[in-house]
Parts: structure tokens; C-alpha cells; sequence
């Protein structure tokens, strides 16, 4: 996944990433947005964490980078 997390004040509807996680080999999340955003606001990274094997940030190309090498290892 890449997004932001943020559910534009709806529902976040983690349950069809909790669907999307239980059949698929890996769930990962990149976010370009620095931590410190997570859940501020309408994000809800939190509650999507929960289905992921791993939530990088990716808001810079080195960032991106380094979280795509991260994921070389899992």
C-alpha cells in the first residue's frame, strides 16, 4: 500500500485491509508522510498498522530507498 493513511473523515474501513492482509503473502505500508503526522488528524495509520507485516515511512527518494531495502529483508 501507499497512501497517507488519512480517511478524509470516514470510515477507515480497516477491515478490508484485515481481508486484504489475511490472503495476500505480505502487507506493507509506505507512507510519505514523517511519523509524527501518524494519526494527527484524519489519519488512522494506527488502526491499519494492525494489518500490516510492516509500515514504513517514505517521504523523501532516500527514505524510499532505504524502506525498499528494508523490505529485501523480510
Amino acid at each position: 500500500m501507499l497512501g497517507d493513511a488519512r480517511n478524509n473523515r470516514r470510515p477507515p474501513r480497516a477491515d478490508l485491509l484485515a481481508a486484504l492482509h489475511r490472503v495476500a503473502r505480505r502487507v506493507v505500508w509506505l507512507n510519505p508522510e514523517p511519523p509524527p503526522r501518524w494519526d494527527t488528524g484524519d489519519s488512522v495509520m494506527r488502526t491499519y498498522a494492525r494489518h500490516c507485516d510492516a509500515v514504513l515511512a517514505a517521504a523523501t527518494p532516500r527514505q524510499l530507498s532505504a524502506a525498499l531495502d528494508g523490505l529485501a529483508r523480510l
